[in-house]
């Protein structure tokens, strides 16, 4: 859509290569936010970054790569990244996490506190991501012929912009996940819920992408997070009691007009809840501009 934001002389520098940088920064942004609020080293935490931000660059670029062999067939192309984008989710995911457990344990550092804050960088970090894939022209969607579908560099005819739903569908994900990460939670608690929200958008959404990896991915996301989340409340809940305390729930909701209205009414709260934390936020970001002295353009 717009490989190229500007070029300096004959340096050409690409939207893909920006808002790869910028979701670095926002991601270590967000894991400095919930450094500082958990009390945890900071130094240390900021080292961690960078090397699974290396780990994780380097697990997509190989692992994109070795899925397009055939178009990378030269070095150049295999080492400019930022001239011949493509990133595999997937390769960065497993390098990041390789990366982060190993110097966690180097560092001498709680694994599971350190990749709860790391997993929430790790999502703002994958919004930007996607933003930068939709803007350069990476992870096209499906040929499509609707009002939204918009033409994509390198390929032909318009397409699904699934990078940029994907984008929106993991902004709202990291809304709710960073309430609870500022909150108390018991220790891998944020990491196996990124990992049900995050398979989760990836499923729903593979279908719409062009180069499709198939279901295997994000379903083995959705059980490991599953998995660690019942690793947490061991003896206290089991998955079994959660699908039949969950169909019980939706067979009421049938045959019985007292818990229709209550599951009404618990809605209710949650959006009137919802929209509360929104306008307080807003509120908080114009007392920010306004600190700042920003003014905004007519």
């Amino acid at each position: 859509m717009l490989p190229v934001l500007f070029s300096i002389g004959n340096v050409a520098v690409s939207s893909f290569g920006v808002f790869l940088s910028l979701a670095f920064l926002f991601g270590v942004f967000l894991i400095w936010r919930l450094s500082r609020a958990w009390d945890l080293p900071e130094e240390k935490i900021l080292d961690l970054t960078l090397l699974s931000f290396i780990g994780g660059l380097l697990g997509a670029r190989i692992f994109f790569v070795a899925e397009h062999l055939q178009v990378f067939m030269s070095l150049e192309k295999m080492l400019f990244i930022n001239k011949y984008p493509g990133l595999s989710f997937w390769g960065g995911l497993l390098g990041g996490w390789l990366a982060l457990y190993f110097f966690s344990k180097k560092f001498k550092m709680d694994f599971a506190a350190v990749a709860d804050i790391g997993m929430v960088g790790f999502l703002g970090g994958l919004i930007l991501g996607n933003l930068g894939c939709f803007l350069g022209g990476c992870g096209v969607g499906i040929a499509s012929n609707l009002f939204f579908a918009i033409p994509m560099v390198g390929v032909i005819g318009k397409r699904f912009p699934v990078q940029a739903l994907e984008a929106i569908a993991l902004s709202l994900v990291l809304v709710r996940i960073w309430s609870k990460a500022t909150h108390f939670h018991p220790r891998g608690l944020i990491v196996s819920q990124c990992l049900i929200y995050i398979g989760a958008v990836k499923l729903l959404l593979e279908p719409l992408k062009e180069d499709s990896g198939g279901f295997l991915f994000p379903l083995t996301l959705i059980i490991l997070g599953i998995h660690i989340f019942y690793r947490i409340y061991s003896g206290k809940r089991t998955l079994l009691a959660d699908i039949k305390s969950f169909l019980k729930f939706v067979l009421s909701l049938f045959n019985d007009t007292k818990a229709r209205n209550l599951a009404v009414q618990q809605i209710k709260k949650s959006w009137y809840n919802q929209k509360i934390s929104i306008a307080w936020q807003m509120r908080n970001f114009g007392k920010f501009l306004r600190r700042k002295h920003v003014k905004i353009a007519p």
